[in-house]
Parts: C-alpha cells; sequence; structure tokens
C-alpha cells in the first residue's frame, strides 16, 4: 500500500489517480490526516445564486457537494460537511455540521467562475482548510466552533471531530464528480497553480448573479523561500487630521453591488506598490478564520489577484499558500495591530513582505510570472474588511477613488 511520508495510514494507491464517483453514495476509505482529498467538481450551466427559502437549505442542489465523515467503521459518523460549487448571494456556501451554527460564506467566487473546479480539503490537527483551484475559501479551527444558542454544545462537537482521526468517506450527491489522494510530504498545505481564469457566465435562472471581476491569467505556484533583509521600514503614522499629508481611512469594502463585486475602479485606490515608500499599511484585528483581503489590479484595472493573511496562513493568488510563520501564529487571536503589506525589489528581485509593528514578519521571493504578473500593480482595494479596519491614506501618493469616502459612500458611520 502507498504510505503518506509522515504517517503510517494505508490507502488504496489507485486513489493517488482520478476516481469517478458513479453514483450520489459512495463509500472509500481515506485518511484524511495523512492526505489532501482533492475533488475535481463541475459548477453546472444553470444554477440560481438566490434559491427560495425551501430549496435554500437543500442538500440536493445540483451545486451541493457532501462528505461523511467515519472514524473505525462506517456505522461510527464523526462528521457531516456539506459546500457548493458556486458562491450564493446570501453567503450560505459552506458549513462543518459540528463547528458552524450557520453555513459560512466563500472569500470569493470558486475557480473565478470556470466550470471545472480543483477543491482541496486539507485537515491539520489544529485546524481545516479548503481552497478552490489553489485561493483559499473555508478555514476552521478546531478550539473554535461557533457558540450559539440554537445549536448548543458546537465548541465540544468542533474540537471532538478534530481529535479524531478520520479514515473513511461517504461521499454524497457527487455522481459525476472525481477524487483522489496527494500524499502530504510536509505538514503546510502545498501551493497551487489556479488555471487560467475566465469570467463567471451569466446564470440562466438568477436575476440577481453577479460578475466577479476577470483577472489576468494565473502564474505558477512558487515555494517559500527564508525570509530575507526588509526593504522598507514602515511606522505606524501620527497624524490622522483630514487634510494631513497621511490620514487614517475606512478600509471600503469592494465586495458589494454598488461597487459592482470589486470592478468599479471608484472602489479602488490607485497607488504605486512597488516604488511606493511605506506600503500599504493597516489597523485590524487579527483572527483565525476572517481573512484580511486586498485585491491588486493593473494600470488597466485588471484584477492580478488577492493578497491575504490571517494568523493561520499567508496567500497570493496563484503564486503563495502557506501556513503564517510561527511569529504570526503566536498573537492573541482578537488584537488590533498594525500591519503592512509590501511589494519592493531588493537586487532586482520582487520581493513581499508582511510586517506587525514596523517589523517585518514575513517575506518571500516572486519570480518568472509571479514577477511579471504582480510587477504591474498599479491599484488596490479591500475586500470583506468590516468598517472597524482602516488604512493610511497617503495624501502624497495614493489617489482615492470617489466612493473611497470617510465613511465608504454611507456604508459605514463617520469616524
Amino acid at each position: 500500500a502507498l504510505l503518506g511520508t509522515a504517517f503510517s495510514a494505508e490507502i488504496d494507491p489507485s486513489l493517488t489517480e482520478w476516481r469517478l464517483l458513479k453514483t450520489d453514495l459512495e463509500k472509500v476509505k481515506f485518511p484524511l490526516r495523512d492526505y489532501i482529498l482533492e475533488v475535481k467538481a463541475f459548477r453546472p450551466d444553470y444554477y440560481n445564486t438566490n434559491p427560495s427559502y425551501t430549496e435554500r437549505f437543500a442538500v440536493w442542489k445540483i451545486t451541493t457537494m457532501m462528505m461523511l465523515l467515519h472514524a473505525g467503521n462506517w456505522k461510527k459518523q464523526v462528521g457531516r460537511v456539506t459546500w457548493n460549487t458556486i458562491k450564493y448571494d446570501e453567503g450560505r456556501d459552506i458549513a462543518i455540521e459540528e463547528c458552524d451554527a450557520r453555513y459560512e460564506a466563500y472569500y470569493s467566487w470558486p475557480a473565478n467562475g470556470e466550470k471545472e473546479q480543483i477543491w482541496a480539503w486539507n485537515f491539520f490537527e489544529d485546524h481545516v482548510e479548503l481552497t478552490c483551484n489553489g485561493d483559499m475559501q473555508y478555514q476552521q479551527r478546531w478550539d473554535e466552533g461557533e457558540d450559539h444558542r440554537d445549536k448548543p454544545g458546537l465548541p465540544e462537537k468542533c474540537a471532538a471531530l478534530g481529535a479524531v482521526d478520520v479514515d473513511r468517506i461517504t461521499f454524497r450527491h457527487m455522481a459525476g464528480e472525481y477524487i483522489r489522494a496527494r500524499p502530504k510530504e510536509v505538514k503546510e498545505p502545498e501551493p497551487t497553480t489556479p488555471p487560467k481564469a475566465t469570467t463567471q457566465p451569466e446564470p440562466t435562472t438568477s436575476p440577481k448573479a453577479t460578475t466577479q471581476p476577470e483577472p489576468t491569467t494565473p502564474p505558477k505556484a512558487t515555494t517559500q523561500p527564508e525570509p530575507t533583509t526588509p526593504p522598507k521600514a514602515t511606522t505606524q503614522p501620527e497624524a490622522t487630521t483630514p487634510g494631513a499629508l497621511i490620514e487614517e481611512r475606512r478600509t471600503c469594502d469592494c465586495w458589494t453591488k454598488e461597487c459592482n463585486y470589486c470592478s468599479n475602479l471608484e472602489c479602488t485606490v490607485q497607488y504605486d506598490l512597488i516604488n511606493g515608500y511605506e506600503g500599504i499599511a493597516v489597523q485590524s484585528k487579527l483572527g483565525w478564520r476572517i481573512l484580511n483581503s486586498i485585491v491588486l489590479y493593473d494600470e488597466g484595472g485588471n484584477t492580478l489577484g488577492l493578497f491575504q493573511w490571517n494568523l493561520q496562513s499567508i496567500h497570493l493568488t496563484g503564486c503563495i499558500s502557506c501556513q503564517s510563520p510561527p511569529a504570526i501564529r503566536s498573537i492573541k487571536p482578537g488584537n488590533s495591530e498594525f500591519w503592512y503589506f509590501n511589494m519592493d525589489r531588493i537586487d532586482g528581485v520582487l520581493t513581499l513582505t508582511l510586517g506587525i509593528g514596523g517589523h517585518t514578519l514575513y517575506s518571500n521571493t516572486l519570480k518568472g510570472e509571479c514577477a511579471d504578473i504582480y510587477s504591474k500593480i498599479d491599484r488596490f482595494a479591500f475586500s470583506d474588511m468590516t468598517c472597524e479596519n482602516t488604512f493610511s491614506y497617503s495624501r502624497a501618493d495614493m489617489v482615492a477613488g470617489t466612493r473611497i469616502t470617510p465613511d465608504c459612500s454611507g456604508a459605514c458611520p463617520l469616524m
């Protein structure tokens, strides 16, 4: 039998190649702690992003996939996972029944709207991650089950699911999809290269469906190198009054109808990040689940990708997907911190840095197609960031769109 590098669980060697699920009920022995589960799914051509109340919670929808998790034998079900091939208007996209009181929203449209999707479930000792074509869509820590009056006991159930060794899975409502096992050679999730993104097709059954901004061709994934010397020291600005050279402004969310879901350039800030001095400096609360997300654009307003991070992981679309370093993971969740994201050329090599409180805690070099794509950054916007967060707006270097106002065009209270 094929053995995982760091484990001893056995698995059918044929599962390292794509296996078709022929029916809506398939049982497969699969040690989730030892292997990454990849699912090749297909978005339906016709779908509704705003279904009726009855259909909203149905698990038999053509967009829905489900896994029943077992430990030791088929009669011992320890978990149920439900997720979808599309992003719903109300965010009812994914749920782990033992951890979530309600369905959670994806971070973005799966696979940028492409029909073929590669999902990857990666189970760790302290958390689980789900990516689609390399982009993070969901994260859950086992010690952070939702505490909700309508579903009591979730924190304990979530912790119990994280502690058990799932070794077999019942796949439901997934006929026509494919699965395969990817060995874990390291404990960190490996970066993956998304396929070429295309514009999300217009659904024929939903008048409310939106169009995800069209990104450029994603670059190839790179591996995480040793941290390099930070190119720019960033300190928290003192000036916060209107009219000052540096102002604190709210991180207006571009993922709204008014901003055409991050494709309206009036919801962005023009800024030469590569040659700028301060980078993008933000004050926000840090946690394990919610990602800080910055959308990056080229001069023509085309989406290059997203930089996303939290205490658990760091992602740059198509190039980086890794666990956060210990210095970041050790930060207490819920703390409001001043952090900065930057890209600069060091000895001719494009280098990404992430710092907190003026100290660089993560650094990675971009080469090849990654460097070619992200060297074109000309503007940015914030996605899924709350009104509580702020960023440092430099009047000398930045030009804000008309919707980047002190109250985010009415979406947030005045500071």
